[in-house]
C-alpha cells in the first residue's frame, strides 16, 4: 500500500498525520497489510511493525519479519525534494546504529493540533538523500513470499534493509 501522507513520522516538519492513522492502519491491522509506503516528509523513515499502533518486535537492520504475526511496517520514503527535513532525536541507520527510544514527538490532529507523543516504533532514520527498492520474492515449494526493502543512499550505499515475509 502506498500513499502521499504518513502515519506514523518523527520528522520536525510534518511528523505523523493523525487523521490517515486514524482512517487507515485500523484496515492494515484488519486485512493484514505487509509494507505501507509514504512520502510527505523529506526523509527515509521505518517503523519496526505494528499492530494497534504498537511495536510487536524489533526489527534491526538486517533482521527478517514475519507480517502475518507482527503487523505492518511504515516506510517514509520521502528522502527526496529541493530540500530535506530533520528528525528531533539523531539519524540511525546501517553503519550509524543510533537507536534512541522512547522520544519526543508529535502526531498532527485532523483539525491540525499537534499532540505531543512518546514515539518507541522508530527504527530507522536518514536525513540525507535515498531511494527504497522492493523487491518481490514469491513464495514456492512451501517457501514463504519475501519483500525484500533497501534503502539506498545518493552514494550507492545502503541505509536499510529489512525481509518482511508471509
Amino acid at each position: 500500500m502506498y500513499f502521499h501522507e504518513c502515519a506514523y513520522c518523527t520528522a520536525d516538519a510534518h511528523a505523523s498525520d493523525g487523521g490517515v492513522r486514524a482512517a487507515w492502519t485500523p484496515l492494515f491491522d484488519q486485512f493484514d497489510v505487509d509494507l505501507v509506503i509514504n512520502g510527505h516528509n523529506h526523509v527515509y523513515e521505518r517503523t519496526d511493525p505494528l499492530r494497534g499502533g504498537s511495536v510487536t518486535t524489533a526489527a534491526p537492520i538486517g533482521s527478517t519479519v514475519r507480517s502475518k504475526t507482527y503487523g505492518t511496517t511504515y516506510v517514509v520514503a520521502g528522502s527526496s525534494g529541493n530540500s530535506l527535513y530533520q528528525f528531533p532525536v539523531a539519524d540511525s541507520y546501517e553503519n550509524d546504529v543510533d537507536n534512541v527510544a522512547p522520544f519526543a514527538s508529535w502526531v498532527r490532529s485532523p483539525g491540525g493540533v499537534k499532540t505531543p507523543e512518546n514515539v518507541d516504533w522508530s527504527r530507522v532514520r536518514y536525513t540525507g538523500y535515498a531511494l527504497l527498492a522492493v523487491d518481490v520474492k514469491p513464495g514456492r515449494y512451501g517457501r514463504p513470499s519475501q519483500l525484500v526493502l533497501r534503502a539506498v543512499n545518493e552514494y550507492g550505499i545502503e541505509v536499510d534493509k529489512l525481509t518482511i515475509e508471509r
